[in-house]
């Protein structure tokens, strides 16, 4: 008996961890049962008298890549998120770098990137509003340097919806670039100054490209939370900036046409996921030279 209980507290104590995974893969599973309706979905017809029909076609797609004002919306959003992203690498790699060589700043640094986190997305954009309206602060600041004799026109325009983005993404581009810099031996960067290399030189062949990683995630993150955005193109955009979430809203919440909607969704995931495996290929590339580069000149 005493045996068998051995047994039984052993095999709970292995499959204890793996049952802190169940909400997670119930999320996971949920999600992919989603997609699996849109996909169904999307080749379902459509007609604005009898609505949506059960049927095996390549209509929606078709329509979808056909059509100038849908491509349009495709590529203007694909812009967009590239946009974001490289105006977040540009910001978030110097913070990053500040949080690993500061630890004395690390954690008040940490509580400034992820508090945007916190708020909610609908309150931050209206934030962003009050900012960014004719009578708001930016325009404030621009007239007391007379940078302008009238405000300037912010609002409902592609540059409110990217400080909107940014604030809602920095995050994810900040942390993962830290906690890659952080992991870096400081020997190394020790080494090469003792070898006579500055430390922008120091910067560029051993820091850097030892940091790639932590960059890919951030990308990664950033590029595909852009090509998702809602409510910042929303509320910011008002109407001016057209993306494919809100052409997608517009197709099943306005239209009704849900095939035609399902097809963008599907079209879009596929998309964000072949742009990013190869541009995960294109950075491991470049870490890899990289790398070799710094054993050369060791």
């Amino acid at each position: 008996m005493s045996r068998t209980l051995r047994t039984r507290r052993q095999v709970g104590r292995s499959v204890a961890p793996y049952a802190l995974l169940v909400p997670a893969l119930a999320f996971v599973v949920f999600l992919l049962i989603a997609a699996g309706f849109l996909f169904r979905y999307s080749f379902n017809s459509w007609s604005p008298t009898t609505g949506m029909t059960s049927a095996w076609s390549l209509a929606s797609y078709v329509k979808f890549l056909s059509h100038p004002y849908f491509v349009g919306a495709l590529v203007k959003t694909m812009r967009l998120a590239l946009l974001v992203t490289v105006i977040a690498l540009l910001i978030g790699y110097p913070v990053a770098y500040l949080m690993s060589v500061s630890p004395r700043y690390r954690n008040l640094i940490t509580i400034l990137v992820v508090a945007p986190l916190i708020m909610d997305v609908v309150i931050r954009a209206y934030g962003w509003i009050v900012l960014l309206s004719s009578g708001g602060l930016v325009n404030a600041v621009i007239l007391a340097l007379g940078l302008s004799h009238e405000p300037i026109k912010l609002l409902y325009t592609q540059w409110a919806v990217v400080a909107e983005l940014l604030h809602e993404t920095l995050a994810f581009m900040v942390l993962p670039i830290a906690a890659v810099l952080q992991k870096i031996d400081p020997s190394l960067r020790e080494a090469g100054g003792t070898l006579g290399a500055t430390r922008w030189k120091t910067f560029w062949l051993i820091t850097f490209p030892l940091s790639l990683p932590g960059v890919l995630a951030g990308t990664f993150l950033v590029f595909a939370l852009g090509m998702s955005a809602f409510v910042g193109p929303l509320i910011l955009g008002g109407g001016n900036v057209t993306v494919m979430s809100l052409v997608i809203r517009d197709q099943i919440g306005v239209t009704l046409d849900w095939p035609l909607g399902s097809a963008m969704s599907i079209v879009l995931v596929a998309l964000t996921l072949v742009l990013l495996f190869f541009y995960g290929r294109l950075m491991q590339a470049g870490a890899g030279r990289n790398d070799l580069a710094v054993q050369v000149r060791r």
